[in-house]
């Protein structure tokens, strides 16, 4: 039993460290892409493909937690989760977590999404610091 609890978070590990490698990425790519930050010319397809594979990611985990609390998430959810991910993986970790053990997944939640933010940043800030071209990096 152990051995399947240390497994189911080595998988979420996963998928957590997945979002943000995809999230470094894009704001390389993007970077990459266009260079000059006052004319974004990325294509579409570009955060399409960077937001799908979040979403699939995210998905992955949630996958890896209902399984482990051996919950099935209704289909509204899912679509909701999809259309407003902000509002409704919350609301999962609320309706599926005890009362006193909610606020620490629910913030962990969006520290996630904050994280997966600072990451694309830095993928932007490190392209644009080896693009030719770049302005010199910030002294301190």
């Amino acid at each position: 039993m152990n051995e399947i609890v240390d497994q189911n978070r080595r998988r979420k590990q996963a998928a957590i460290a997945g979002m943000l490698g995809v999230s470094l990425v894009t704001g390389i790519v993007v970077t990459a892409m266009a260079p000059d930050p006052a004319v974004v010319e990325v294509p579409m397809w570009v955060q399409f493909v960077a937001n799908l594979a979040l979403l699939l990611l995210g998905f992955r985990w949630l996958q890896i937690d209902s399984a482990e609390l051996d919950i099935r998430r209704p289909l509204w959810l899912n679509i909701g989760i999809i259309l407003l991910a902000a509002v409704f993986v919350p609301y999962y970790f609320y309706k599926t977590r005890p009362a006193g053990a909610r606020v620490v997944p629910i913030l962990s939640f969006f520290g996630l999404v904050i994280a997966c933010a600072m990451a694309s940043a830095v993928g932007t800030v490190l392209m644009a610091a080896v693009q030719p071209g770049a302005p010199p990096p910030p002294t301190f």
